[in-house]
């Protein structure tokens, strides 16, 4: 027999002097030491080659513990045999560890210097700053008037944006300014002894466009008026500018895009921005969302922040001239201008930052790839965002968009003429789900002011990138007509066949998908596509029961680990522009959408190689855990019902609509069940002779269940009495006290059916009132059932009352339990929805007035199981009841929470979930003995269901690994496809022929771009170069498993460092 195995190892040999200690109590405690690795790494010919030496240092107490490693799957991957050789020489596991931990999760804190809090080093030094600021306002060490050019002309200049604070005189002063005719300048006042401000412009600095800086032009231009401002990062400047007249004088508007000046106009020009500024300016409208109107607000305080001498506004020319550079800078981005064509024919969506991770057909997958045995698949997720709305300001043919569908948003024209032919569809409300708010608002939503409520869009789900042509306007709510054109958009763009498809609704929206299609016109999603219909983690705890089971990620075949909440992070950071484009107009918002989400794309491009080292970091030993704990999970169970189990989960994974094995078969025990039942037990008491009549309408179990209605009853007049406010008018008064003497009539007539079933409790109800007035009100009347009168010698209540009052009060519990869960979904939702679109006082206060409407119902759910559990423990002893314990427990104040909730000071790492979402066994519902085989059905539901969840949770992370790994070939791929696409035009580009010189800078761009590329490449094999081996590492050391059958690819570690 094969002995025990460990489910980890570390890879850090701690070798402490324990045990060479002496054994002499009464002796130092000898230093604990541990042998520390060193690796020297040397590159040669040959190949890399290490030389290792070992070091004896004091042992750290608070050295963190090494995390566990993953052993390899059992297939190969394309991009395993390109970065891991298994016949090379040994990695050191010390040395690569170290390299996978280059990216620290929770770094270990250090001794704190005074280097670590500057601002305290700096407080007693704050006087001598401010001295040295103060200096700078006078001429410092110049102050003897003579310039270094040994002139006669005072120098009394000095330049606030050159490194040399020195004074010059005039003549030096222009002289040094004219590769700088923006620089701000200041003049000393001798008489005044301070700096005030002077121009260039007003020193005789003019600005000469067509030829080099100092060369006069003959036959000088003036702009119109011979005024010119140009916007520059230095601020809002008035200069003169003459350009070019010679006879092979270029355009004004080219003299000035050659001296990196942007024009306003291409006619005319009176206003430029140099590229700085544009630049500057296209960054923090992209990463910061700043608005062009705080920008250009900045500059111009940069140049007057007084007011007195406020520059000209240009605002409106910066406008025009940000969104045509941002234009061109996509279509240069893009390689529009190595086209012969121009950028008129742009293909739709060609204009885009494409996920280089994700499945590309032709650029970053092999030939074979549709009939290779691993599967690709794109991951997708769809939502809509109400924050990006659009007020109705101006239109389409006063603000035309420069993009028609080139980049993210969809081509506007082809978009109206859908909606304006099926504007007729309606999105309508289903019952197979909880009451959404994406299907119950989608034609509420909006108002008369909105020209679009906000956007729909289709992104990459794994990546959080966004996908071309994916991005359109919503006039109302998440209707399907607007969804379904964006679904249909973004699959047409680079789509494999194989498609996991995440959105909020999906149980709803894939209902009616085909007839939709069919009535668009469209092909049928089935020709092209195999779709997996998939709803977001978070999301998915609003939805009922079974779509929590069918559409579940954690569940799905080949979803891995991602959330499909991606797209949600995502409007997170695109809503700072909200602000901007609500103003818009409609060409104008669509062409900033371009641009933002162009920025995102390439930062996450950038990000790449560090966000999937990280998340393989992580991956790996989750992986090796989840399947460890499943493995030994299966070993312990019967092979039969293991065999039974996988054979379920695997009928429903190939085929959806036969029986979930996830889905959890809650008991149908309910207070309406339990009623039923009694009343039929009644008419066959009846019709067999032995029923006990004392009333001729009310039997004892009507007479039980219409005093457990009253009760509810009291309960619900006393929370709204509660609830009264002390400024309530006469007519809240007089229905609360008309409902009070109506349950009053009732209760009186329920006590003269009660007398003649349990007589005593007329004595004991006088006493009660006797004793304590308050007991007199309405609401608090004691009704005396059965399991209040236990303590009483004179109480008649027989055995059969009790054990009436017992089922009923048992289905009253479970009753209670599943309500409770309905309103915390109900609460986590409206918290939710809250978070995202309530904006302001107005809205926050209805959803909080809806949220507390809720949370009253939750503590009345609590008050009612208190009240079933507590009369359950009462009539337990009586009537000989254990079994209910099983499934029932007290209901505390931290057990009311929802299912993805954990305790206080929980981390998500390690939240455990609340019982009230695990009662779901069969419970006892009878004082008869347990039926066993009932039991032990029960048992094995609730073995299945935990089997498969953690063979789902070994599986998921075990594609997760391996989709990780794959998504890193095709980001090397792809970056290299992209290097020889910009490559080929350099040679196969026919612009310019005629034109060397553009000729040369476009080839120029495309090397630079293709260089990029490879460079990029490069980086992601380096910051890669060990993730092979890391996934790798410990398959020389495996050991077979004891069972013969073939769970997943992947096998147990050794137990300890004597097995490798």
């Amino acid at each position: 027999m094969k002995r025990g195995r460990k489910a980890h190892y570390t890879f850090y040999d701690d070798l402490s002097a324990d045990s060479e200690a002496d054994d002499d109590d009464d002796g130092p405690t000898p230093q604990r030491t541990e042998v520390h690795t060193h690796v020297d790494w040397t590159r040669r010919d040959t190949g890399p080659s290490a030389r290792t030496t070992y070091h004896d240092l004091p042992a750290s107490p608070t050295k963190r513990r090494r995390a566990q490693s993953l052993p390899p799957p059992t297939h190969s991957n394309d991009f395993v045999d390109l970065l891991y050789d298994p016949e090379r020489e040994a990695i050191d596991l010390d040395y690569l560890y170290q390299q996978i931990e280059d990216l620290k999760d929770d770094p270990q804190p250090r001794k704190r210097t005074a280097g670590d809090n500057p601002v305290l080093q700096w407080i007693p030094e704050a006087d001598a700053y401010l001295a040295e600021l103060l200096r700078l306002e006078g001429r410092g060490d110049f102050t003897t008037g003579v310039c270094q050019c040994g002139g006669d002309a005072l120098a009394r200049y000095r330049c606030d944006d050159c490194a040399d604070v020195r004074l010059h005189c005039e003549a030096c002063v222009l002289s040094l300014h004219r590769d700088h005719p923006l620089h701000r300048i200041k003049s000393w006042d001798n008489e005044k002894k301070f700096f005030s401000r002077v121009t260039l412009a007003a020193l005789g600095l003019n600005i000469q466009l067509g030829h080099p800086p100092g060369e006069p032009c003959i036959c000088p231009r003036y702009p119109w008026g011979k005024e010119f401002v140009i916007i520059d990062t230095s601020g809002v400047h008035e200069v003169n500018l003459t350009y070019c007249g010679c006879e092979r004088a270029q355009p004004h508007y080219i003299q000035l895009l050659r001296a990196r000046l942007y024009p306003a106009t291409s006619q005319s020009p009176r206003t430029a921005a140099t590229f700085q500024v544009l630049e500057l300016f296209h960054l923090l409208s992209a990463q910061s969302k700043v608005s062009a109107f705080d920008f250009y607000s900045t500059l111009s305080r940069r140049t007057d922040n007084t007011g007195l001498f406020t520059p000209r506004d240009r605002y409106p020319a910066l406008l025009n001239i940000m969104r045509q550079w941002r234009h061109l800078k996509m279509m240069k981005r893009a390689g529009r201008g190595h086209d012969p064509s121009g950028i008129a024919v742009t293909p739709e969506g060609s204009c885009v930052v494409d996920c280089p991770a994700c499945p590309h057909p032709g650029k970053n997958l092999p030939p074979d790839w549709e009939t290779a045995p691993k599967e690709k698949r794109l991951y997708i997720a769809m939502d809509a965002n109400f924050r990006l709305k659009r007020k109705k300001v101006s239109s389409d043919e006063v603000d035309p968009g420069l993009n028609h569908g080139y980049a993210y948003v969809v081509e506007e024209k082809a978009y109206k003429a859908h909606l304006a032919k099926h504007s007729d569809l309606v999105t309508k409300p289903s019952d197979l789900c909880n009451n959404h708010d994406a299907v119950k608002l989608a034609h509420a939503k909006g108002g008369p002011h909105l020209a679009a409520t906000g956007v729909a869009s289709v992104d990459c789900a794994r990546h959080e990138m966004k996908r071309p042509c994916s991005t359109a306007d919503i006039q109302a709510g998440e209707r399907h007509v607007n969804m379904d054109y964006v679904q249909n958009s973004s699959l047409r763009r680079n789509a494999p066949r194989r498609v996991h498809f995440s959105y909020h609704v999906n149980c709803i929206y894939k209902i009616n998908i085909g007839s939709r299609y069919a009535h668009y016109g469209w092909e049928a999603l089935s020709e092209n596509y195999d779709i997996e219909w998939c709803v977001p983690r978070f999301h998915i705890n609003a939805h009922k029961e079974f779509c929590r089971a069918q559409y579940n990620l954690l569940f799905i075949p080949f979803s891995g680990r991602y959330d499909g909440e991606a797209i949600e992070r995502l409007w997170s950071r695109t809503n700072g522009i909200a602000a901007s484009t609500k103003e818009m107009g409609p060409g104008s918002r669509r062409d900033l959408l371009d641009d933002v989400f162009g920025c995102h794309n390439w930062q996450k491009v950038v990000l790449l190689p560090t966000s999937l080292l990280t998340r393989i970091k992580k991956a790996v030993p989750e992986r090796n855990a989840q399947v460890i704990a499943f493995q030994q999970y299966h070993a312990v169970l019967p092979a039969d019902a293991t065999s039974r189990w996988k054979l379920m989960v695997e009928t429903w994974e190939n085929n959806r609509s036969q029986s979930n094995p996830y889905l959890v078969k809650r008991p149908a025990i309910t207070q309406a069940a339990i009623k039923r039942q009694l009343a039929e037990e009644d008419a066959e008491a009846h019709k067999a002779g032995t029923a006990v009549v004392l009333h001729d309408r009310f039997t004892a179990s009507n007479m039980i269940v219409a005093g457990m209605e009253l009760e509810d009853a009291q309960r619900h007049l006393k929370t709204d009495i509660a609830a009264m406010s002390t400024h309530a008018t006469d007519l809240q008064r007089a229905k609360m006290q008309e409902r009070q003497n109506m349950l009053q009539r009732r209760i009186d007539s329920w006590f003269t059916i009660q007398q003649l079933y349990t007589p005593s409790v007329v004595t004991r109800r006088s006493r009660m009132l006797e004793a304590n007035e308050s007991v007199g009100h309405t609401y608090n009347l004691p009704l005396l059932l059965p399991s209040a009168t236990l303590d009483d010698p004179s109480s008649l209540s027989s055995d059969s009352l009790k054990t009436i009052e017992w089922r009923l009060r048992y289905a009253q519990a479970f009753d209670s339990l599943c309500d409770l869960r309905g309103h915390l979904e109900v609460r986590t939702h409206l918290y939710k929805h809250k978070d995202r679109f309530a904006r302001g006082q107005r809205a926050n206060t209805r959803a909080q007035t809806v949220i507390k409407q809720v949370d009253g119902k939750i503590n009345a759910d609590v008050e009612r199981y208190h009240t079933a559990y507590d009369t359950l423990q009462a009539l337990a002893a009586p009537l000989s009841q254990t079994e209910w314990r099983r499934y029932l427990r007290p209901l505390l104040a931290g057990d009311v929470r929802h299912i993805t909730e954990g305790e206080d000071g929980q981390s998500e790492g390690r939240r455990t979930m609340s019982w009230i979402w695990q009662a779901c066994a069969t419970p006892v519902q009878t004082g008869s003995a347990t039926d066993v085989g009932d039991m032990n059905e029960s048992l094995q539901e609730s073995l299945r269901i935990e089997w498969c969840q953690a063979r789902a949770r070994a599986f998921r992370w075990t594609e997760e690994v391996d989709l990780l790994q794959e998504e890193m070939g095709r980001t090397t791929g792809f970056h290299e496809w992209l290097a020889g696409w910009w490559m080929e035009l350099v040679s196969d580009s026919g612009v310019f022929l005629d034109k060397p010189d553009y000729r040369e800078g476009a080839d120029a761009y495309a090397r630079r771009q293709a260089s990029l590329r490879l460079a990029m490449r490069d980086h992601c094999l380096r910051t890669w170069k060990d993730v092979s081996a890391w996934v790798h590492l410990g398959e020389e050391e495996q050991i077979d498993s004891d069972s013969d059958d073939e769970l997943i690819p992947i096998q147990p570690l050794p137990e300890s460092d004597e097995d490798m």
